[in-house]
């Protein structure tokens, strides 16, 4: 029986282009630092180290775990048009978070630790009806845009039962924003976004075998049943992480694994990579756009890559329906 490594080098792919990715997000990152720094030279030092500089790492951070999920869940349903937001995984933590806060539960770690009993939750929920409605993938979508209404509902629900405390705390997980970095956090979420990654990376092979179908996936050697569970709290990891210090940002997960597979990446060796890095850059990119584009007003980052997201949704959409 052939070895799913050994099956995937067969596979011919083009020459990456990850080194000039990388070279682009070291460029944009430092053009993303210079434009926060602020006007006070006296205060410069410390406004930048406390303030500015969390901010930028938290938007790469929230950039690349929302890539990465959305890069998984693509594989997973083998289906470029899906993502955490679509399947209501975004709205099912932020949901969760939400209800913790209207339950006083604001603990620094019990909070993405809700998060993240929300977003598998909702992953779950998606694939138990899923598998009841034919396990198609408009079958998956419509299951998730239920999801997503009645999270919301429920969501509107706690805030008007709510006092304005919580309605002004929720607003940030409504809308998202990168504001709230803070270093106790980030620093353990980054760590854990390189472990998964580390793991995704050893994965690779199998991602691409995958892509033949489960049976196909299974009579090359590979352990189906662990995989789609690995897979599945691989990516309500990153989301509950992204959730938890972001709020609900959309659409960063479905657009940057598409712009990768667009530079003419096939294998995950590449293609992980080249993911991690554009939806870095798409969250940079929208936080230097929402912090500058009415100033002094500031726009709510996952309203910004709604505004930019959802046109870009629906021609992705119109461009698979064509024969």
């Amino acid at each position: 029986m052939a070895h799913p490594q050994a099956f995937c080098c067969q596979i011919p792919v083009p020459l990456p282009r990850v080194p000039l990715l990388l070279l682009v997000l070291l460029f944009a990152t430092g053009v993303a630092l210079l434009w926060q720094l602020p006007d006070q030279p006296a205060l410069a030092g410390e406004i930048f180290w406390q303030l500015r500089l969390p901010r930028v790492c938290l938007a790469l951070f929230t950039g690349a775990a929302l890539a990465l999920a959305g890069l998984l869940l693509q594989d997973f349903f083998r289906n470029p048009l899906v993502e955490p937001g679509l399947l209501g995984v975004s709205a099912g933590a932020g949901l969760a978070a939400v209800l913790a806060m209207s339950a006083g539960l604001t603990g620094l770690w019990l909070l993405p630790a809700m998060a993240f009993v929300g977003a598998t939750a909702a992953l779950g929920l998606v694939l138990f009806m899923g598998r009841r409605l034919g396990r198609s993938s408009a079958s998956l979508l419509l299951v998730g845009v239920a999801l997503n209404a009645l999270a919301a509902a429920l969501v509107q629900l706690l805030l008007s039962m709510g006092d304005n405390t919580l309605l002004r705390s929720a607003s940030f997980w409504l809308m998202g924003s990168f504001a709230q970095a803070d270093w106790f956090l980030l620093l353990p979420a980054i760590l854990l976004l390189a472990a998964v990654g580390w793991r995704v990376g050893q994965r690779a092979g199998a991602l691409d075998i995958w892509q033949l179908g489960e049976s196909e996936a299974a009579h090359l050697g590979l352990d189906v049943t662990r995989f789609r569970r690995e897979i599945l709290l691989l990516a309500s990891l990153l989301v509950a992480l992204a959730v938890a210090q972001s709020g609900g940002i959309g659409f960063i997960g479905l657009l940057a694994p598409h712009m990768a597979r667009r530079l003419g990446l096939v294998r995950h060796r590449q293609l992980l990579p080249a993911s991690l890095i554009l939806g870095a850059l798409l969250a940079v990119a929208a936080d230097g756009l929402a912090r500058n584009l009415v100033a002094p007003l500031e726009l709510p980052v996952g309203v910004l890559t709604a505004l930019l997201g959802a046109p870009a949704f629906l021609l992705l959409f119109l461009r698979n329906q064509r024969p």
